[in-house]
């Protein structure tokens, strides 16, 4: 028993010494452009999401659905997130791609995040990703009405549509 229990410390003392060598050493890749594991493509999302449900709270939008909160957020759509984000029927952002994980092309790659998950992701930002955390320069409500525009993105009014549309 006693050799089990010293042969498992000694494995998990070197395991552990060797992850640190990996890190001081900078043997781990962290350029954007670089290569990147199937690892880290597989767990970095999942990881991403569960702390993001985790720390949402579970407030509900206190701005109404109407035209003149969604024109607003298209406005700040335009102003603050579609350098990276791209806008509708646009070509991808080529400075949204060059992130890593690339930018996802917004409203269309709309992750499935509650509102109250898309409002923090907004107004927190992501960790080493490029997305900034917008609640120091929006106010709660500016970014409930870009939660508004990117939930119901695809049942806009017309006059929000057009709106939208313009160049």
């Amino acid at each position: 028993m006693r050799k089990i229990l010293l042969g498992s410390v000694l494995t998990f003392m070197l395991l552990l010494l060797s992850a640190l060598a990996i890190t001081r050493l900078g043997l781990m890749p962290v350029s954007a452009d670089g290569p990147h594991s199937n690892l880290e493509a597989r767990i970095m999302p999942a990881v991403l999401h569960a702390s993001i449900v985790r720390h949402a709270s579970g407030e509900t939008n206190p701005v109404p659905l109407n035209e003149d909160n969604l024109k607003a957020a298209v406005d700040t759509y335009k102003a603050m997130c579609a350098r990276c984000h791209s806008t509708p029927g646009g070509n991808s952002s080529v400075y949204g791609q060059s992130f890593y994980p690339p930018a996802p092309q917004l409203p269309a790659r709309m992750y499935p995040y509650a509102e109250v998950q898309l409002f923090w992701v907004i107004k927190h930002g992501i960790r080493n990703t490029g997305m900034p955390a917008w609640g120091g320069m929006l106010s709660d409500d500016e970014i409930w009405q870009l939660v508004s525009l990117l939930k119901n993105s695809q049942d806009l009014p017309p006059a929000v549509e057009a709106h939208w549309n313009e160049r």
